[in-house]
């Protein structure tokens, strides 16, 4: 609106409020006389008098009106850069008995008109008001970041911060986990695809470096105070695979499809970047429901918004919030992400949500829904259950035990001993992997510790390890060798052989055997992997077929030698022919030219 259209809003006596607050020597009484003094006064005359009482803070939220916000004040992101808000968009104070205190007028009610600056008085505040630098994004580098950080749970108390980098343990846990499931070895719910708890302890053992947090770390908690902190890794990669289709429900196990065999052998970075846009549209369940103090998710009435919508959104703050290769603490992700827009609901019905007790506790209370306690909450389980655990983020974290204390002005939060069992997540990092997958750059350069030698091979194809494998490392070891110590094991020519039927397989076990080994291969060794791969391609499937028996060895020859069924049969015997299942139909066509027919099959 325009400024005149503003000003005719107004009162006579809001007017003349106003009209206080300029040296114009107006003293008209009648409305439309005040209306034209303020408005030229404004919109041409000398503003230096007024400009001079407003308080810098005045003038940043004039500057961010003007600039950046399309002539609006916007007290929330205002708040998130400057710390707090001018003390005209805030709330009145009162004194002790009720009645209004009686503060300075602010001239910036001049500018402003129910929260929005008229729109031919911004070309000349936009002179007036610099415009202000774009907010910078606080970062660290490795050797920036604190060794602990300030735990709220007792006073002084502080806690060691916990790196990792998680291009490595994806570029071992993904194979691990796809060979875990070709073995059979993870049940999941037949309705739910959730992994067992015997399968998630299956999952830990194989990850590189376990889950997250220890066992140890666990405090045992009751669940209305927290309950377990555990797991989250092995509890990601089962719906991941799935929702991608790398594997699929077979009975009560998961089994890899075509696809996840596949995968094996195809570059990390394609197939982590499958995995994460798989999850991005189709990933299942909601991360919210890994919060699990929170009450009343599986509500109607909750009104829960489109997971996509929300995923899409954190990826857009990832891509805008975190220069790549350096490390963002969660609460300056948090004020970026809010300052820049990348807004999202997570429910339409905040009151159908709660802690505790659904009236008392309810999240429709003023302040019960905020940021903190719904966005911030889905982020950190979707940050730290699953993009970490693909690869895409190194995090920095403690235990999460009192360390995002937020909550606590939230009615039925007093015996919490935290939110979500990913309030410990402190730091994050957009790693190469991360960038490559988020569309940042064209390709992906991996950063690939070279590792020591495994093992060392002697006589009789024995194997002598030389440091403790990793987890990966041993499944496939176990695949191909038997232990006849702690630290000796002798590669099985029979289970090479059974491991070695399918092609990639057998390539994948020659490379293993040629980069874990210290040196080149033993002659023995390279004979023994010549031999199995003649052996593993000696035969082949060719398909299913049928075997028809004639009435006598003279119709057999007549069908072996016919031009009509001779190209879709063979001799299998004195009275025997065999006919492949693709080409009955057109042996059967030959027959009858023969005057012959064959009866059909039976059904059942």
């Amino acid at each position: 609106m325009k400024l005149h259209e503003q000003l005719n809003l107004l009162t006579v006596d809001e007017l003349k409020q106003r009209r206080d607050l300029t040296p114009t020597g107006n003293r008209s009484t009648r409305k439309a006389e005040i209306i034209e003094a303020l408005a030229q006064y404004l919109l041409a005359g000398d503003l230096g008098s007024v400009w001079q009482r407003l308080s810098q803070l005045d003038i940043d939220a004039i500057a961010e009106a003007v600039h950046h916000w399309g002539g609006r004040f916007d007290p929330v992101r205002f708040r998130l850069r400057y710390g707090k808000i001018p003390e005209y968009f805030g709330r009145r104070s009162y004194i002790s008995w009720g009645m209004p205190k009686v503060e300075q007028p602010s001239v910036l009610k001049l500018f402003f008109y129910h929260g929005e600056i008229p729109e031919d008085l911004l070309p000349r505040l936009a002179g007036l008001a610099p415009r202000p630098a774009e907010l910078a994004i606080t970062t660290l580098s490795d050797d920036e970041l604190p060794a602990t950080v300030a735990s709220h749970g007792a006073a002084g108390a502080s806690e060691p911060l916990r790196l990792v980098a998680t291009e490595a343990l994806v570029r071992h846990d993904l194979p691990a986990v796809l060979r875990l499931i070709g073995q059979g070895g993870i049940a999941v719910g037949p309705k739910t695809g959730l992994p067992s708890s015997a399968a998630v302890a299956k999952l830990e053992s194989i990850l590189l470096g376990g889950d997250w947090y220890r066992p140890e770390d666990d405090l045992g908690s009751q669940r209305w105070a927290g309950g377990a902190i555990r797991p989250i890794r092995p509890f990601a990669w089962p719906l991941l695979l799935q929702v991608a289709g790398l594997a699929k429900l077979d009975g009560s196990k998961l089994a890899l499809t075509a696809r996840g065999s596949k995968a094996l052998s195809q570059p990390l970075e394609t197939v982590v970047s499958h995995l994460f846009e798989r999850w991005q549209a189709k990933g299942a369940p909601d991360e919210l429901r890994r919060v699990d103090l929170l009450k009343g998710q599986t509500s109607r009435s909750a009104q829960l918004s489109a997971l996509a919508d929300r995923r899409t959104v954190i990826a857009g703050a990832l891509k805008d919030c975190c220069p790549v290769g350096r490390w963002i603490s969660l609460d300056e992700f948090f004020r970026q992400m809010r300052f820049r827009n990348h807004d999202f609901e997570v429910t339409y019905n905040a009151w159908a949500l709660y802690f505790s007790d659904s009236n008392y506790g309810s999240l429709g209370h003023e302040g019960f829904g905020s940021f903190e306690i719904l966005q911030a909450r889905y982020i950190l389980a979707y940050l730290f259950e699953y993009l970490a655990t693909l690869g895409l983020l190194d995090v920095a974290y403690t235990s999460p035990y009192h360390a995002r204390p937020d909550y606590r002005d939230v009615w039925g939060t007093d015996d919490f001993l935290f939110l979500s069992r990913y309030d410990g997540l402190r730091y994050l990092l957009l790693n190469a992997l991360g960038a490559f997958c988020f569309g940042l750059t064209p390709d992906y350069r991996p950063t690939v510790e070279k590792k020591p030698p495994l093992l060392a091979t002697g006589a009789d194809f024995g194997l002598t390890l030389l440091r403790d494998p990793e987890p990966a490392e041993r499944l496939l070891l176990e695949r191909i060798a038997q232990p006849s110590s702690a630290d000796r094991w002798r590669l099985d020519p029979d289970a090479l052989l059974r491991a070695s039927a399918d092609a990639d397989e057998r390539g994948r076990i020659r490379d293993f055997l040629d980069t874990a080994t210290v040196g080149e291969l033993p002659a023995e060794f390279r004979q023994l992997l010549e031999s199995v791969g003649e052996r593993a391609t000696a035969l082949a499937d060719a398909g299913s077929a049928r075997l028809i028996r004639c009435k006598d060895a003279a119709i057999a020859a007549l069908l072996a030698s016919d031009p009509g069924t001779a190209p879709h049969c063979m001799r299998a015997g004195d009275r025997l022919v065999c006919v492949p299942d693709p080409k009955l139909a057109a042996f059967r066509k030959g027959l009858v030219r023969l005057g012959l027919v064959l009866p059909e099959t039976p059904s059942g």
